[in-house]
């Protein structure tokens, strides 16, 4: 059987079969909102040049009206399969997102739903075909299921509370039901969240009215939960890490000291930040070396990896070829009925499953194809891959 899958990379989607090269998805929505994007930049600079005159060296000036004519990347940030040539996904521009229908037999792409209000992630058609399960997720950091219509309805969330709720996924053979990750958060005096919970995993079922923890571990984030209709559970687990380090004398006093250096940097990190985001490319001052303007970090799972760094760590073991971008803690795990969880591969980014058990994975580099009671079968080697999933 010759796998035909989709994948992210940095961004982008591509369609895969077998030996056949990749060919890549281009949005036309995304290109025209870029082009107004730019525009309106164009129209605006002048008065943002004219705000930060009396705060910012010429050097950071000149490299800001630069940056206003390169236009924000177009990011494609998930995918799910639709019905017949139907396939869906989450695309965003900026501050701008929404959810895409392309047929694949026709290239046409029709746009169901777009809004700056809030980001969406994590796509999945349910089993009738009728509505779109995803993430919505919020300034406020908070992150919610939601609920939207293949007609392009806005999405509405089914989630609330202070929480990060991701990657529902619809449960086949079982009602109306999902599975997803949750974890609580934790906030300062200011409001601002400090600190995060493992993630744990959940099924919420709308027949029912029921909301039940699945799995939870108190030392693993638990992730991206698939259930098949046989009651078989996969998800990824990754060793729970806190976001705060303890404070201690010594650290305390070297934060002190350093306290003006960090500001310095803290001022450029914000601007270096924000010409990221909306141009894609990083800011570059005269005099800053070449390595610290290439200098490229990877969000996986709400964890930042430099690549580089990882790669070198992971080299030592597993496919010398395709290096993984995640250390080999990161662990497939499947769990049946009652029995304890058995992990069934190592170093996984991120995967998907079909209704036999075959499993579809990446590393961040390498894609490999799992049968049921086979070893891994590489399929093939791409770049920082974000997402792999079945194309049927």
């Amino acid at each position: 059987m010759t796998a035909e899958v989709a994948y992210l990379s940095q961004g982008k989607l591509f369609f895969k079969r077998g030996d056949e090269p990749a060919q890549e998805l281009e949005s036309q929505f995304g290109q025209t909102v870029q082009d107004r994007i730019l525009q309106i930049k164009r129209r605006n600079s002048w008065k943002e040049q004219n705000t930060m005159a009396n705060f910012f060296p010429p050097e950071i000036l000149r490299e800001i009206e630069r940056q206003a004519e390169n236009p924000p990347p177009i990011a494609i940030t998930s995918l799910c399969q639709g019905q017949a040539n139907e396939l869906f996904y989450a695309l965003a521009v900026g501050d701008v997102g929404g959810i895409f229908k392309l047929n694949r037999a026709t290239q046409r792409e029709d746009r169901l739903f777009h809004s700056n209000d809030f980001q969406v992630y994590h796509l999945d058609l349910s089993p009738d075909g009728q509505q779109i399960a995803c993430t919505t997720v919020y300034r406020t950091g908070v992150a919610n299921i939601a609920l939207m219509s293949v007609d392009g309805i806005r999405p509405r969330d089914v989630t609330e509370g202070d929480s990060v709720d991701l990657a529902p996924r619809w449960v086949e053979g079982q009602g109306r039901a999902i599975v997803f990750q949750s974890a609580g958060l934790g906030r300062d005096r200011n409001g601002l969240p400090v600190e995060q919970a493992p993630f744990t995993i959940e099924r919420l079922d709308f027949e029912r009215q029921t909301l039940d923890m699945l799995v939870e571990d108190p030392k693993c984030d638990l992730l991206g939960p698939q259930l098949l209709a046989d009651g078989t559970l996969y998800y990824i687990s990754r060793p729970y890490q806190l976001r705060q380090r303890p404070m201690g004398i010594l650290p305390l006093l070297k934060d002190i000291v350093l306290a003006p250096v960090r500001l310095i940097y803290a001022i450029f990190q914000w601007l270096n930040f924000f010409t990221r985001r909306y141009t894609g490319k990083p800011m570059t001052i005269a005099g800053m070396p070449a390595n610290a303007e290439a200098k490229r970090l990877v969000e996986v799972w709400g964890s930042l990896i430099d690549p580089d760094k990882a790669f070198q760590a992971n080299r030592r073991f597993g496919d010398v070829d395709a290096p993984s971008l995640v250390p080999r803690t990161w662990q497939l795990m499947r769990k049946v009925g009652t029995a304890p969880p058995t992990a069934i591969a190592e170093s996984v980014l991120a995967f998907d499953v079909q209704p036999d058990g075959t499993v579809v994975y990446t590393n961040g580099s390498g894609v490999y194809l799992l049968a049921p009671g086979a070893v891994p079968r590489r399929l093939f080697v791409g770049d920082l891959l974000e997402q792999v999933h079945f194309l049927h």
